[in-house]
């Protein structure tokens, strides 16, 4: 276990200092042609590469230890918006449509306020690198169902889907559909989290094609009311 975990993680520390590397040589060669748009393209690259130092790292720190949720009543679709605009990036960068659906009647749920965002930024980030670029979609909904006491996140993209294969391990660590682009830790961390916090996640494959990922969260009938919190409130 040891020695897949560190193979695992090697080859996706290997990737990303491969592609800082790169962007480290064409910034060299931006200062010294004292070019703008070399060192604009060099840094684009440099940057990148460390968000995704910053995201394996965070994932790995995640996964690797329990923790006990600090559950308060939180606003889910205040997390989805601040993730999303820090999403638009990257969405942008490759030219994909990133799209928020929010339901204004959902009440305040009982989370995790950073395990809800780790839940929700790697299930909007994995299909930002899964969709075509162009004409790639991707909808991010929330839903209230009042007579089951249900919240519900879904994260749905018009990609290649996942093949019937893959279905059954795609929750497991390390297992990634990516190849060498995926660290197979997001969506293990996504759930883990939304467990920690007594929901559920699912995948389903539409019959339309692309993957849609379903969180479900139970609320209670009086979670309506009362103080939320977000980042940096106590």
């Amino acid at each position: 276990a040891v020695g897949e975990t560190t193979a695992a993680l090697s080859h996706s520390i290997k990737n990303i200092l491969q592609g800082m590397r790169s962007g480290g040589d064409v910034l060299k060669q931006g200062l010294a042609r004292r070019e703008l748009a070399l060192i604009a393209q060099g840094w684009g690259i440099l940057d990148r590469n460390m968000e995704k130092v910053f995201n394996l790292m965070m994932n790995m720190l995640a996964f690797s230890k329990d923790r006990e949720p600090n559950l308060e009543l939180v606003q889910l679709n205040q997390v989805v918006e601040e993730t999303v605009a820090e999403l638009q990036s990257a969405a942008d960068r490759k030219s994909v449509v990133l799209l928020a659906d929010l339901d204004p009647d959902l009440p305040p749920l009982m989370l995790d306020y950073e395990g809800a965002h780790q839940t929700v930024l790697n299930l909007v980030s994995n299909p930002i690198h899964a969709v075509p670029a162009s004409t790639g979609i991707i909808n991010v909904r929330t839903a209230y169902d009042p007579a089951a006491h249900e919240g519900r996140l879904t994260v749905s993209d018009n990609g290649p889907g996942v093949p019937p294969a893959e279905r059954e391990r795609i929750f497991q660590p390390f297992h990634s559909t990516k190849g060498h682009a995926g660290t197979g830790l997001g969506l293990a961390v996504a759930r883990k989290f939304a467990v920690e916090m007594g929901g559920s996640i699912a995948l389903n494959s539409p019959a339309e094609g692309g993957a849609e990922f379903v969180v479900r969260f139970k609320t209670e009938p009086t979670s309506a009311s009362g103080d939320t919190h977000g980042p940096g409130q106590a």
